[in-house]
């Protein structure tokens, strides 16, 4: 009976799904979202040795996105002079991504804790600067190569490939500095909300993803929300408020989308 009765809430709720238009989206509902994501940012950055730069790292890798699927629509084979703009672009990027990177590892001095996780954090963001690099450096090579109107075998395909696991495990360098007990918690929120919303909201201003998805990206931040104030965990000190404005927020767009 309890479980009819649930069905039967659920599938109402979702009957009663509103589609919002990219007018609301741009003036109301994306506005809010970004607030969460920065809400997000601040609160993530009280966990000991949390290096506060690393999120900026990450927004700013990012930005590749929008110059990715116009390399993809310029040159879908191969990369040429025509897409020498985005190229340049990407390159200036990642060599400002890669001075940020150089910057947070000389100045990361990790103090004792009980939280353990330092030293694998510090290590993922070695290796995404070492990522960010070999990209770098792979775009200088082709953009010598196309100056001199000569010929490379580097697909377009390849290089966006590199980007995307460039994206990717620069996004995973913010959980490796969580403390392991947290770990589970805000990585399934990050990848399920957080991360989403960046690439499909933040950057692309999608608001058809919202429509699509709006009940799964309830679900991530309930979960969140329970797993750290409702159950036997102890809220990270500190975030408590943090935790209730983001719920706040994000209940005050529901009313657009039900």
């Amino acid at each position: 009976m309890k479980l009819i009765l649930f069905l039967l809430i659920f599938s109402s709720h979702l009957w009663a799904q509103k589609s919002v238009g990219p007018d609301t989206f741009q003036t109301q509902v994306r506005p809010v979202l970004n607030g969460i994501v920065n809400d997000f940012y601040q609160m993530i950055t009280l966990f000991p040795n949390f290096p506060t730069d690393l999120p900026s790292i990450v927004d700013n890798l990012n930005k590749i996105q929008q110059e990715k699927e116009t390399l993809l629509e310029k040159c879908p084979q191969r990369l040429a002079k025509d897409c020498d703009e985005e190229i340049n672009k990407i390159r200036s990027n990642l060599l400002s991504s890669s001075l940020q990177a150089q910057k947070l590892l000389s100045n990361f001095t990790p103090e004792k804790s009980l939280y353990i996780t330092s030293q694998s954090g510090i290590r993922t963001v070695q290796t995404l600067l070492l990522k960010i690099e070999n990209i770098k450096t792979d775009l200088d090579i082709i953009s010598l190569t196309l100056k001199a109107k000569a010929k490379h075998k580097k697909n377009t395909i390849d290089l966006v490939k590199s980007i995307d696991e460039l994206i990717t495990y620069a996004s995973l360098s913010i959980i490796e500095f969580v403390p392991f007990h947290y770990q589970s918690d805000f990585r399934h929120f990050y990848f399920q909300f957080i991360h989403p919303i960046e690439l499909h909201v933040s950057k692309k201003k999608n608001y058809e993803f919202l429509n699509r998805n709006i009940n799964a990206l309830n679900f991530a931040l309930n979960l969140l929300n329970q797993n750290l104030t409702k159950r036997s965990k102890k809220t990270p000190e500190g975030m408590a408020p943090y935790l209730s404005v983001i719920h706040n927020k994000w209940n005050s767009l529901l009313r657009y989308y039900f």
